[in-house]
């Protein structure tokens, strides 16, 4: 396990976390919160990997990481869900989806053997990237599921952090 490799990494999920934040108009306190969680996705997916865990069930435990992180570390344990969203896009099948689009533009142009071999490299590139998305969702819920028991408020009870009159 290369330590700074991972760290190296995780720095620039945190930032492209962080951005996408920005971008998303998250709020101002939520950005440092999206940095730790995109940090702490990046980093957990990648030692889990580094201990020869695959990496569709090193996507699904980091992404449950980043939830249980976020609401950990944000106050009143309630998260904004562009933390989470950002959080785990980094831990997406980016570069899978880049090589389907290639794979697509080769298909288009190749014959003979070569358009089985673009054919064979776009499916095996769906179906990554279906799993690594597959992964994050099962990582989500997962998350979800473990701090439902921890958080403060009743949870699906009907009330609402509203006055009786509803919002001002």
């Amino acid at each position: 396990m290369d330590l700074m490799a991972i760290v190296k990494a995780s720095v620039w999920a945190a930032l492209l976390a962080t951005a996408l934040g920005v971008m998303y108009t998250a709020p101002a306190r939520f950005l440092v919160p999206t940095f730790l969680c995109g940090f702490a996705g990046r980093c957990v997916r990648d030692a889990s990997m580094a201990w020869s865990i695959s990496q569709d069930w090193a996507t699904l435990i980091a992404s449950a990481a980043v939830v249980v992180l976020a609401v950990a570390i944000i106050p009143r344990h309630t998260t904004s869900p562009v933390v989470l969203i950002c959080g785990v896009l980094p831990l997406g099948a980016s570069g899978q989806m880049l090589n389907m689009v290639l794979a697509v533009m080769e298909l288009s142009s190749s014959k003979g053997d070569a358009l089985t071999t673009a054919a064979v490299a776009l499916s095996a590139n769906v179906g990554k990237g279906f799993t690594t998305s597959i992964a994050i969702a099962g990582g989500l819920a997962a998350g979800i599921a473990i701090v439902r028991p921890f958080r403060r408020e009743a949870i699906g009870d009907g009330s609402s952090d509203f006055p009786a009159g509803g919002p001002s």
